[in-house]
């Protein structure tokens, strides 16, 4: 009887371990498509021909790439993988240095002044003294929608900390509690 229940108890511990393992390699496929598709968009946009004056000119062209740059930010931080941060990394560091950060900051903040009639702009002229840089990125994040676990990635943070942050950022600029922190800056 006890030999039975052994069995048992180690026929369940190794189907349970097998699932698992089932599991893991399902999302390391998952993974590596990914991957492989951000590679080859990034590959695409390295060969493609340098944009001519007048294509940037057109401000429906330029908010639709960044759109779509900010996009690929956002898939890739959804999933905080090492290859994912690798990943964002290379996307980040096309145009220029990054020091060390997986987005270039400066092109981020563009991005949403472009994007969002200049309000990084506006939000570091009224509150760059009170706010501090890693305040200011999680919210220019928050604006363009990302979430909390996705901005952690990208700020590499944990995700406690950007709750801290936040609760920190509501303080300095007296946001009611209750009240959205865009919404509250955006009026």
């Amino acid at each position: 009887m006890i030999i039975l229940i052994i069995s048992l108890v180690t026929l369940l511990v190794l189907a349970g371990a097998l699932w698992i393992i089932i599991i893991r390699r399902q999302r390391e496929r998952e993974n590596e498509e990914r991957i492989e598709a951000l590679q080859k968009m990034v590959d695409e946009y390295r060969s493609a021909p340098a944009t001519r004056e007048s294509e940037i000119a057109d401000s429906s062209a330029l908010r639709s790439a960044m759109l779509k740059q900010l996009g690929i930010i956002k898939m890739v931080a959804a999933t905080p993988t090492e290859q994912n941060r690798e990943m964002l990394r290379k996307i980040s560091s096309i145009d220029g240095k990054i020091d060390g950060e997986l987005v270039d900051w400066g092109n981020v903040f563009g991005m949403i002044d472009n994007l969002y009639s200049g309000f990084y702009g506006k939000l570091h002229g009224k509150y760059g003294d009170i706010l501090s840089p890693k305040e200011e990125q999680i919210i220019v994040l928050m604006v363009a929608g990302f979430s909390t676990k996705e901005i952690s990635v990208i700020t590499g943070q944990t995700t406690s900390t950007v709750y801290v942050r936040k609760s920190s950022i509501r303080k300095k600029l007296g946001v009611p509690e209750k009240e959205d922190i865009v919404r509250f800056l955006q009026s």
